[in-house]
């Protein structure tokens, strides 16, 4: 059995889910609430599903890493990993605690945070991206 192929495949499948996962929650589901639900009752909804999105994503990040120092796929995905896995705990640990009691206190802080998270979140769709990419056409 070849740890090696196993592993690169557990790294492409989790990368892949983190990237399809962020790009349904961000582009999909969130415009959607908003779209069709009052601001108030779609920023509820939000603000239940983000933490649990956001820490889906940083578990699946996690064990890609874990996964991928046995799949011998170079330093370049080790760094794209570690750049996710910190941008995913800074949301759920910092931005989200945070953007909570903005929101009651100084809505115009929130703004400025939540445009910090779109950001940030835009950053770890696209580095999973990249990772997925890199998997796919890296010749091992």
């Amino acid at each position: 059995m070849d740890w090696t192929l196993i592993a690169q495949k557990i790294v492409l499948s989790f990368m892949t889910a983190t990237f399809s996962i962020g790009v349904f929650f961000s582009f999909v589901v969130a415009p959607i609430l908003f779209k069709t639900l009052p601001k108030e009752e779609a920023g509820k909804v939000v603000e239940r599903v983000f933490p649990i999105y956001f820490g889906l994503c940083l578990a699946l990040d996690a064990l890609s890493l874990l996964a991928v120092f046995k799949a011998n796929v170079g330093f370049i995905l080790i760094l794209i990993l570690i750049l996710t896995i910190t941008l995913n705990a800074v949301q759920l640990y910092v931005i989200i605690p945070e953007s909570r009691e903005k929101k009651r206190t100084d809505y115009q802080g929130f703004l400025k945070l939540h445009k910090i998270s779109v950001i940030m979140n835009t950053a770890v769709v696209f580095l999973n991206l990249a990772g997925v990419l890199y998997l796919i056409f890296k010749p091992f």
